[in-house]
């Protein structure tokens, strides 16, 4: 496929203020055309696009006014190899999200000349240190990791991002309108008597990888708007999804079961519909990876911190998905303990899963959500200072105090049953799957000149992923039937009688209870048999 690219070489070309004065005009009376179709009927790389509508009011005036400048009308000294700086751009941004990468200038030079040979220019040794310098100063790289220096978040730079461009957001956008998505991996079934040892191992080759999903979560500054969770599995319909019409979260699969820039694209985009229809203009804050392309939306602007910064500048890798993991570890731990109370074999497929993180979500309060924004920076001008994150160091911590002496009394019950040396920490445990990362696409070179070239990448990385026989841990046996509508009334009888043994009545279950009575009331019908002729000789 490589070959295919530098098969077709592009040829670079100069625009004048007329012809870009064209272009100016004929995006102007087409406002609901897509960019990327734009750029394809004038034969332009999308940046380049971009760039001219950026200048469009100095290009108007160059044209409608030409005696505004010395000379008249002149060519515009056009920014060269546009394509190789697009590819590029991505490239470092990818490199500079790992935790141990050190990049220098020669590094980006080699890199730069590759991109330029793979992308059909003749003479990719005119790339100069000078022009990577103009790079580095295009992009804002103000300073390059260089060999031997340490590793970690350069907080120069962190301090740059909070007291520059995070001022500016603060000040353009209210609180509710500024917003933070953050991909995880979450190991779903990883047990609490499976999990010692598997923390700081390497997850290569082991079967417990097979059950990680990624979970898109994002929220805003002032946890008012929790968006839905996303979830991103291996396999598009595992045994425990049949005979289910409706899933609790959006759900969807790859071959890796992760993020790519086509997946973050179509949820961008439902979301700027849904933001248009609300009459809102919010900012998303997202970090540089290839899965989060620099791209243009209507009612959503995009803003990228500084690379390698992420534990430091966004809320929820500063708390919120810990957070979020601690309460689904309690309920899988809940689920287990009761399972091994009956002595009786445990079952818990993504169907469960799912459940159980909708609901976690759930419990994560709006202020443990405004709480993390403050943490890491998020401080509208009219407050005293920023709050401290939640602690990461021990996980009950996290939680309410009723609900962390809850987990360890289930945890304290697992570990009689199993043995102590079978049973990590509870800390471990919950933060077992924190190395997992991000999940997000990982671009080749080969797939970064396609991402050039074509303006987007849907390789088979957003096919409709693996067969659709269940990961390797499920049960290999068909699902059971859906409930019966009898089953139904008697497990709603089961609820209700177990809620009024309880001493401190929840009257939020009662009034549950009815509305499901009434759901089924409404579904008997649909649910009964129907009954034929014969039935009555």
């Amino acid at each position: 496929m490589a070959s295919n690219s530098c098969s077709k070489k592009r040829k670079l070309e100069t625009k004048t203020y007329k012809e870009k004065y064209k272009i100016v005009k004929f995006c102007e009376a087409n406002p609901r055309m897509r960019k990327v179709d734009l750029a394809q009927k004038f034969g332009l790389p999308r940046g380049t696009l971009y760039d001219i509508l950026k200048n469009k009011d100095k290009i108007i005036e160059a044209v409608e006014k030409p005696d505004a400048r010395k000379g008249g009308i002149k060519r515009v000294k056009q920014l060269t190899y546009d394509d190789v700086n697009s590819a590029l751009i991505v490239w470092f941004r990818q490199k500079t999200s790992l935790p141990d990468i050190r990049i220098d200038g020669e590094m980006l030079l080699v890199q730069a000349r590759k991109f330029a040979a793979d992308l059909g220019h003749e003479e990719p040794e005119k790339l100069s240190p000078s022009w990577i310098e103009r790079f580095k100063a295009r992009w804002g790289i103000g300073r390059v990791h260089k060999a031997g220096e340490s590793d970690g978040v350069d907080r120069a730079v962190v301090t740059d991002w909070k007291e520059g461009k995070l001022q500016q957001l603060l000040e353009k956008y209210q609180p509710e309108d500024i917003y933070n998505a953050d991909e995880t991996g979450l190991f779903w079934q990883l047990l609490p008597e499976n999990s010692l040892g598997f923390k700081g191992q390497s997850h290569h080759r082991r079967k417990e990888i097979k059950t990680r999903i990624t979970l898109l979560v994002c929220a805003n500054m002032d946890g008012s708007d929790k968006l839905p969770l996303y979830a991103i599995g291996k396999n598009k319909k595992p045994r425990a999804f049949k005979n289910v019409c409706h899933l609790p979260i959006t759900y969807t699969a790859n071959k890796k079961a992760w993020m790519t820039s086509h997946l973050f694209d179509k949820w961008l985009k439902n979301l700027d519909d849904q933001m248009g229809s609300q009459g809102r203009k919010i900012a998303m804050v997202v970090d540089n990876c290839p899965a989060h392309p620099q791209k243009e939306y209507e009612n959503i602007k995009l803003v990228f911190p500084p690379p390698n910064t992420t534990s430091c500048t966004q809320p929820m890798n500063g708390g919120v998905i810990k957070n979020l993991k601690t309460h689904y570890r309690r309920i899988l731990a809940a689920h287990r303990l009761e399972a091994a109370r009956r002595n009786s074999p445990f079952k818990w497929d993504l169907l469960d899963a799912l459940f159980a993180v909708k609901n976690a979500w759930g419990q994560v309060t709006q202020a443990t959500i405004a709480n993390c924004f403050r943490g890491v920076g998020f401080v509208c001008p009219d407050e005293t200072g920023p709050a401290e994150a939640p602690s990461a160091d021990d996980a009950p911590q996290l939680l309410s105090e009723g609900d962390a002496r809850q987990f360890r009394n289930i945890w304290n019950s697992l570990a009689d049953i199993f043995g102590q040396d079978r049973i990590p920490s509870l800390g471990d445990y919950v933060d077992i799957d924190a190395e997992c990362g991000g999940n997000t696409q990982e671009l080749t070179d080969e797939d970064i000149v396609k991402f050039v070239t074509s303006g987007n990448v849907t390789s088979d990385m957003d096919a409709e992923g693996a067969k659709s026989n269940g990961s390797a841990n499920e049960v290999p046996s068909e699902p059971a039937p859906p409930p019966s509508i009898h089953e139904a009334f008697k497990a709603l009888d089961v609820i209700r009688r177990f809620a009024l043994s309880s001493e401190v009545l929840p009257a939020s279950l009662i009034d549950f209870g009815d509305r499901v009575e009434t759901f089924l009331v409404a579904e008997m019908p649909k649910r009964m048999k129907q009954s034929q002729i014969t039935d009555f000789f």
